[in-house]
């Protein structure tokens, strides 16, 4: 099964990592803002600069494709991303499943964890040891940054 939507994985450049660090501010909003804003903001440029983006999680949706040829096609979130192409797409989560050109189907059994709403990402896992390679949309994803680690139950390893 093959969709014609693009697709998005976890590589990114070291250019793109860069501007996650950038401010969404400018500088007119900085100029209106409180003395209290303005140190929060100086303190959050700070630390950007001593823990810079190292990794992204991109969030898999609806038509994300498995190394096996599986498409997600169950995704259960509430949580809605408008593709490039204006089709709307869901979120998807452990416990939704891909379906593959056989009709066979394999349940998504590792995420984002229980403090991320257990999201699917490129990188999860199914039931059948496949595992998510892409996702149709490239605006939702998680944050490594420098020093920081995931919470354990994000994306664990599966033994055997």
């Amino acid at each position: 099964m093959s969709t014609s939507l693009p697709s998005y994985t976890n590589q990114s450049s070291p250019e793109f990592l860069r501007t996650l660090g950038n401010s969404y501010f400018t500088e007119q909003q900085l100029a209106k803002s409180s003395d209290e804003i303005k140190a929060c903001l100086i303190e959050r440029k700070a630390y950007r600069e001593a823990h810079p983006a190292v990794a992204i999680y991109r969030w898999a949706t609806r038509g994300s494709q498995t190394r096996n040829g599986g498409v997600i096609q169950q995704a259960t979130t509430q949580l809605e991303i408008t593709l490039e192409s204006g089709q709307q797409v869901y979120v998807a989560q452990v416990g939704d499943y891909a379906v593959y050109a056989d009709g066979s189907t394999a349940q998504i059994v590792t995420g984002a964890g229980e403090k991320n709403s257990h999201f699917a990402l490129v990188g999860s896992v199914l039931d059948n040891a496949d595992d998510i390679i892409n996702t149709p949309q490239g605006a939702g994803f998680f944050v490594l940054h420098k020093g920081e680690r995931m919470a354990e139950d994000f994306l664990p390893s599966i033994e055997g």
